[in-house]
């Protein structure tokens, strides 16, 4: 399997074919990209499409979505002279534009607005997945298409279970299957699934897809299965979302705080209250249903306006 000539000496994560018979020198993980996304159902025909390839890195996977037909930009937190990124546009003659930075960061004030991006071997690499998920969807015009793979713990758990919970009796893939319809993510902080330290979050299928829809998409279709991303060496999630329409601002507040209709502390009926909570009048008014304490502060404001002096047990 020949370098290309031009990156000869160079090395990058992605090993993928840059121009027929030559590649990149990737030692990590060696991909085709066109079968991937026909894997994770991209179209293959993206014509008038601005697509976003989040976690680019060697940009196998933004340049297939350019060669598809779709305007890219391709966002890393990496440098593309060291990822290769650069080189490979030049081999190419691309025309997508790389963005530098976080997804965390990514607004549509800066990098616009999409119908189609890409999240690839990304979220369990991210300690906020859930706020990255938000920003995705701020930046996804309503009705686009989020195509989303990463890591699961379904797996994991399932083998933890049946070796320490009493449950060695049942199947590791029948325990599986229940495991993985639990909103359950493992927090992989001694990094027993992937042994990096930069791999945290591993949700169950059930939980993407809770996370999905709690951060502004529908029609959520995710899938637990072996795939081209990681030439089928393990199950992971792969799917799509759409944006919805109903939420496009998923981080707004009233999304996930409870917001005080009043200002703490007492309101004229409270004080009212309060007046006669030392009396007789106050003990006798919490006995009686709450709905019946505006007819009692009547009947007692009467007595008081009366020319007659009221019972001497209500002064007390």
């Amino acid at each position: 399997m020949a370098i290309h000539p031009a990156l000869a000496g160079r090395s990058c994560y992605h090993k993928y074919e840059v121009e027929p018979g030559l590649f990149t020198p990737g030692h990590d993980i060696q991909i085709d990209p066109k079968f991937c996304l026909d894997e994770l159902g991209v179209p293959r025909d993206l014509a008038g499409t601005r697509a976003l390839d989040i976690g680019a890195w060697d940009g196998p996977y933004s340049f297939e979505l350019e060669r598809r037909g779709a305007e890219v930009t391709a966002l890393d937190i990496q440098d593309p002279d060291i990822t290769v990124f650069n080189a490979v546009k030049e081999i190419k003659k691309s025309s997508v534009t790389y963005a530098r930075g976080s997804v965390y960061d990514a607004t549509p004030e800066t990098l616009g607005n999409y119908h189609l991006i890409l999240f690839a071997g990304v979220y369990y690499h991210l300690k906020n997945p859930v706020l990255a998920l938000q920003r995705i969807r701020r930046l996804l015009k309503n009705g686009g298409v989020l195509f989303i793979e990463g890591a699961s713990g379904t797996d994991h758990l399932a083998e933890v279970l049946s070796k320490t919970s009493g449950l060695g009796k049942l199947r590791k893939d029948r325990i599986a299957e229940v495991v993985d319809r639990l909103p359950l993510a493992y927090f992989d902080a001694e990094h027993r699934i992937y042994a990096h330290w930069s791999n945290w979050w591993f949700p169950t299928t059930r939980c993407l897809e809770a996370l999905l829809l709690d951060s502004g998409f529908h029609n959520v279709d995710l899938k637990l299965t072996a795939s081209a991303f990681i030439n089928y060496s393990g199950r992971r999630l792969m799917g799509r979302a759409e944006a919805d329409p109903e939420k496009s601002d998923p981080e707004a507040q009233r999304y996930e705080h409870a917001l005080a209709t009043r200002a703490f502390g007492p309101t004229a009926e409270d004080k009212k209250t309060e007046r006669f909570s030392g009396s007789r009048f106050g003990r006798l008014l919490s006995w009686l249903p709450t709905a019946l304490h505006p007819t009692a502060r009547r009947m007692l404001r009467a007595v008081r306006r009366s020319r007659y002096s009221y019972p001497s047990f209500l002064s007390r």
